[in-house]
C-alpha cells in the first residue's frame, strides 16, 4: 500500500493543476448555462477561415520538419564521417538551441535576417546593391527558418546517435561488392537511420505545430496558426467560448500527434545495433574531394543559420548608431525606464527570476516523488501512470494558459494569487523534463545497496534521504536547471496570464519589438540567454559526470 501512497500527493496536484483546468476549458466550449451547447464547436468546424488556419498550421509544421531535417541529416552525416579538431565541441553547441528560449531566437533573426539586418547589409556592401537582397522576416520563409534553427539540432543529435552506432564494415563490404555511395546508403544505411529519422521527424513536428513566438512575431500579420488564433480570439477579441472550441481542437490534434509519436518511439526502442565505436576519417587527410567541398559549404551556411541571428543580438546589444555602448544595459536595470505598458525591464527580470526558482522548486516536488514511482516501485499499470504524468507534453501551452485563466483566475477555482498561478503552470510545463532528467539515474542504483541499509535497519525515509538522494545529485541538480530554464524561457502560456506588474522576460523582449525598441530587446534577449546558460554552466559544474552518460 506504501507504494502508492508515495505517488498520491503530486498525482493529486496533476489532477487538480492540469486535468481540472482542461476539463473547465471543455466545461467552457461545450457547455452553456449548463446544457450541452456544441454550437462555438460548430462554428470552428463550419467556418472556411479556421480550416485555412489548421491546414496553415500544419503545412508550415511540414515544411520546417523537412527543411529541419534536410540540415540535420547532412550534419550527422559530417559528424558521422570525419575526424577534426573541434568535432566534440561542435556536437555540443547543437545543444543550444534547446536551451534558446524562443524569443531570444526571433531577437536574433529580427537584428540578423531583417530587411536592415546584418546579413543584407553585408550583401548590399558586398554587391553595390540599393535595396536588401534577401526579404525572409514576416513570411513563410521566416518561419520555416526560424524552426529550422530551433528544430534541426534534434535531428543532428538523434540521428548521428544511430548513425555512429551502425558498424561501417556493412559499408566497406558493399563498396568492394562494386556498390556506389548512393547506392550504400539509399539501400544500407537509409533503413538503418529509419528509427531515428522517423522518431525525430515526429518530435520536430509536434513543436513546430505547437509553435507560439516564432509565429507571432516572424509571421506578421499575413499568417496564423491555431496557437496565435486562440491568443488573438482570447487576448485580442475577447471571445472566450470561440476560443475554448478551438483550443479542444488544438489538444485532440496535439495529444494524438503525440500518441503517434511515443508509438514510433515504442516501435524502435527494442532495435539494438552494434555497439563497436565506428571509425572516422580525418577531414584533413587527403585533397580536397566532392564530399569534403559539401561540408564546407554546408559549414559556412550553418555557421550563417546558427552564429548569425546570435551574434547579430550580441552585437547589436552593445551598439548604438555603429558605436559600443552600454546604454541598453543600463536601461534594463533603471528603475525609471518605462519602455514597456504597464511594466518596466527591471521589474520583468526580477518576476522571472522569482518565477523560474519558484517553477523549479515546485517542479521538484512533484517530479520527485513520481520519478520515484515509475523507477524505484513495481505497480500495474506503470504505463498509464506514466502516460498521464507525461500528458502536459503533448498539451499546447496556450490551451493550457487560457485553461487556467478561465478556471484559476476568472472560473470557479480563482482562490489563487496571480504570480502563484504562473508559477504552477510553469512548473506543470518544466516537471515532465525533471522527471526524465531523474527517473533514469534512479533506474540505475543498485538495488542491493537499498536491501543492504534495509538490513542495517535503515527505514525507508531515511534510505531515500541519506542514500538514494545524494548518490542522484547530479541528475537532480539537472532536472532543477531543466525546470528553471523553461521557466525563464516560457511565453505562450504567461502571456495568456500576465497583468501590468507581472510581465516576464519573453514578454517584455515581445513588447519592445513591438515598440521598436531594438537595442533594449537585444540587450534583454542577451540577458536572458546568459542567465539560462549560467544556470546549466553551474548545474554542469555541480552535476558531475550527468552531461556526458
Amino acid at each position: 500500500m506504501k507504494k502508492f501512497l508515495l505517488p498520491l500527493l503530486p498525482v493529486l496536484l496533476l489532477l487538480l493543476f492540469f486535468y481540472l483546468p482542461l476539463a473547465n476549458l471543455l466545461a467552457e466550449g461545450l457547455i452553456l448555462e449548463g446544457a450541452f451547447n456544441p454550437d462555438p464547436l460548430f462554428e470552428i468546424l463550419s467556418d472556411p477561415y479556421y480550416w485555412d488556419v489548421i491546414r496553415f498550421t500544419a503545412a508550415q509544421a511540414i515544411y520546417s520538419t523537412l527543411l529541419s531535417l534536410v540540415i540535420g541529416l547532412a550534419g550527422a552525416w559530417i559528424l558521422t564521417r570525419y575526424e577534426f579538431r573541434g568535432r566534440k565541441l561542435l556536437r555540443s553547441l547543437t545543444a543550444i538551441p534547446f536551451v534558446l528560449p524562443a524569443i531570444t531566437v526571433v531577437s536574433g533573426f529580427l537584428v540578423f535576417f531583417g530587411n536592415n539586418g546584418f546579413l543584407n547589409q553585408i550583401l548590399m556592401n558586398l554587391f553595390g546593391l540599393e535595396n536588401p537582397p534577401l526579404r525572409i522576416l514576416y513570411s513563410l520563409r521566416g518561419i520555416v527558418l526560424a524552426h529550422a534553427f530551433y528544430n534541426a539540432p534534434i535531428v543532428i543529435r538523434m540521428v548521428e546517435a544511430r548513425w555512429s552506432s551502425i558498424d561501417r564494415s556493412y559499408e566497406e563490404s558493399a563498396s568492394i561488392a562494386g556498390a556506389g555511395g548512393w547506392t550504400i546508403f539509399r539501400k544500407i544505411l537509409l533503413p538503418l537511420l529509419v528509427p531515428a529519422i522517423a522518431t525525430s521527424s515526429a518530435l520536430v513536428f509536434i513543436f513546430c505545430f505547437l509553435s507560439f513566438p516564432i509565429v507571432l512575431t516572424l509571421g506578421g500579420a499575413q499568417f496564423s496558426t491555431v496557437e496565435v488564433e486562440i491568443y488573438t480570439l482570447v487576448q485580442t477579441l475577447g471571445k472566450y467560448r470561440l476560443g475554448a472550441a478551438l483550443a479542444l481542437i488544438e489538444i485532440l490534434l496535439s495529444l494524438s500527434f503525440t500518441y503517434f509519436y511515443l508509438r514510433i518511439e515504442d516501435l524502435f526502442s527494442l532495435e539494438i545495433l552494434s555497439l563497436r565505436t565506428r571509425r572516422r576519417e580525418s577531414f584533413f587527410r587527403g585533397g580536397l574531394d566532392p564530399a569534403k567541398l559539401f561540408a564546407l559549404c554546408y559549414g559556412i551556411l550553418a555557421t550563417i543559420l546558427f552564429l548569425g541571428p546570435m551574434l547579430g543580438v550580441l552585437y547589436h546589444s552593445f551598439t548604438a548608431a555603429g558605436s559600443f555602448t552600454l546604454g541598453w544595459y543600463k536601461k534594463l536595470f533603471f528603475p525609471g525606464y518605462q519602455a514597456l505598458i504597464g511594466a518596466v525591464p527591471l521589474e520583468a527580470i526580477i518576476n522571472s527570476l522569482l518565477f523560474g526558482l519558484g517553477a523549479a522548486v515546485l517542479s521538484a516536488a512533484i517530479g520527485i516523488p513520481v520519478a520515484y514511482a515509475l523507477a524505484r516501485t513495481r505497480i500495474k499499470g506503470k504505463k498509464v501512470f506514466d502516460t498521464l504524468a507525461m500528458a502536459p507534453l503533448g498539451v499546447s501551452s496556450v490551451a493550457l494558459g487560457f485553461a487556467f485563466l478561465e478556471g484559476f483566475v476568472y472560473g470557479p477555482f480563482s482562490i489563487l494569487s496571480r504570480p502563484l498561478i504562473v508559477i504552477i503552470v510553469h512548473s506543470v510545463l518544466a516537471y515532465p523534463f525533471f522527471i526524465r532528467a531523474v527517473a533514469p539515474a534512479l533506474g540505475r542504483l543498485e538495488r542491493e545497496l537499498i536491501e543492504s541499509a534495509k538490513l542495517a535497519g535503515a527505514n525507508r525515509w531515511n534510505i531515500f534521504w541519506l542514500i538514494e538522494l545524494p548518490m542522484i545529485r547530479g541528475s537532480l541538480l539537472a532536472g532543477l536547471a531543466f525546470a528553471f530554464a523553461i521557466s525563464m524561457g516560457e511565453m505562450s502560456a504567461t502571456i495568456m496570464l500576465v497583468r501590468p506588474g507581472l510581465k516576464t522576460i519573453p514578454i517584455a523582449i515581445y513588447e519592445l519589438i513591438g515598440a521598436r525598441q531594438f537595442g533594449t530587446a537585444s540587450a534583454m534577449s542577451i540577458l536572458l540567454i546568459f542567465i539560462v546558460g549560467l544556470g546549466f554552466y553551474v548545474i554542469d559544474r555541480l552535476g558531475g559526470d550527468f552531461w556526458r552518460k
